[in-house]
Formats: C-alpha cells, sequence, structure tokens
C-alpha cells in the first residue's frame, strides 16, 4: 500500500493507525477507538495498518513503534503523530485542532 491508496475516499482528514498483531497496547488502543468509534469517525476517516503486512507503508512515515496514530490531511502531510496508547478524548481534542 502506498500514501496515495489512503486518500481521496473522503473529505476528512485521515487518521492512520498503525499496529502489530503481536502488540498489547496496540489491541487496547484500538479497543478503545472501537468503543468510540462513532465520535472518531464523525471527526476522521480511520485506517487501520499492520506494520508486519505493511512494513513500506510505515516506513514511509517512520513509525518505529507501534501503536502509533498519524494524522494526514486529503494531500498526503502529517498534520498530527503519536506513539503509544491515548484515551480517545485526547485523540479528538488533537484531530479537532
Amino acid at each position: 500500500m502506498k500514501v496515495e491508496d489512503l486518500l481521496g475516499k473522503s473529505d476528512k482528514p485521515i487518521l492512520v493507525q498503525f499496529f502489530a498483531e503481536w502488540c498489547g497496547p496496540c489491541k487496547m488502543l484500538s479497543r478503545m477507538i472501537d468503543e468510540s468509534m462513532d465520535a472518531v469517525t464523525e471527526k476522521v476517516e480511520l485506517q487501520r495498518i499492520d506494520v508486519d503486512h505493511d512494513p513500506q507503508l510505515a516506513a514511509e512515515f517512520f513509525v518505529r513503534a507501534v501503536p502509533t496514530m498519524v494524522l494526514i490531511d486529503q494531500q498526503g502531510a502529517i498534520l498530527w503523530k503519536h506513539t503509544g496508547v491515548m484515551a480517545v478524548p485526547d485523540i479528538l481534542k488533537q484531530v479537532a485542532q
């Protein structure tokens, strides 16, 4: 997958959640986001990328640890990046800026 594959599906910014199946904190973050999916997808388009299945895309965003979230605009520019678990209200504050 390439960055361009993520673009153009919506007019909203895209929150790319990089994860790995073996990562406990990734599972916790995914569960938290899933529980608040309506609130999250109201603000952004959510894309989940498994770093083990798509290492090229992870490398393009300089993902060195998981979980990592990257907010990009429709041109592919990085608006925000965070590594580690973060509460959904805090994620929503970041994507609303």
